[in-house]
C-alpha cells in the first residue's frame, strides 16, 4: 500500500466521469485498470494508506461521524455487480452517511495493504521512497498479481 499522495493514472470507462483517465492510488492501480479493462464501471477507490481498522472521525452535513478506515476498496456502479462477481469479488451495498444507497456497491480489492508495514514493503518492492506525496508516479512494466 502507497502512503497518501503517491498516484497512477488509469483509464477508467466511467460515462459519467468527465474524465477518461484519472489518478488513483498506486498499489491498487493495476487492479482498478484491471477492472476496467474487464466492463466493470468504477466510481471511486482508496487503498487505505496502511490505516485498515484503525478508528477515525469526520464531520458533513449530517453531523459527527466516528468509524473505522477501510481495508483497500473500489465502489462500483450497480449494473457492474455480476461482471465483478465474474471476477471472483464479492460485492456490497455501500451506504452513504445520510443513509442513501444511490444503487453504488462496494467491493474489497486483492491488492493494497492493511497495516503501515505492508505499506512499508510495496514502498520497497517498487522502489519508491517511503514518503507521502510524491505524486504521479512514471509508469512502469511492473503489474499486480491480481
Amino acid at each position: 500500500m502507497c502512503l497518501y499522495g503517491i498516484y497512477k493514472n488509469v483509464n477508467i470507462i466511467n460515462p459519467d466521469q468527465n474524465r477518461s483517465v484519472v489518478p488513483v492510488d498506486a498499489c491498487i492501480a493495476d487492479e482498478i485498470k484491471f477492472l476496467n479493462d474487464n466492463s466493470v464501471i468504477t466510481l471511486a477507490s482508496c487503498c487505505g494508506h496502511g490505516r485498515a481498522g484503525q478508528i477515525h472521525t469526520w464531520s458533513n452535513a449530517y453531523g459527527e461521524w466516528k468509524g473505522h478506515h477501510q481495508p483497500p476498496i473500489v465502489l462500483i456502479r450497480e449494473d457492474s455487480i455480476h461482471l465483478a462477481e465474474d471476477l471472483g469479488y464479492r460485492p456490497y451495498p455501500y451506504y452513504y452517511a445520510e443513509g442513501e444507497h444511490d444503487r453504488v456497491w462496494n467491493l474489497l480489492l486483492k491488492t493494497g495493504c492493511i497495516t503501515m508495514e505492508d505499506c512499508r514493503k510495496w514502498h520497497k518492492v517498487n522502489k519508491v521512497p517511503f514518503k507521502r506525496d510524491l505524486g504521479l508516479l512514471a509508469e512502469s512494466k511492473r503489474s499486480a498479481s491480481i
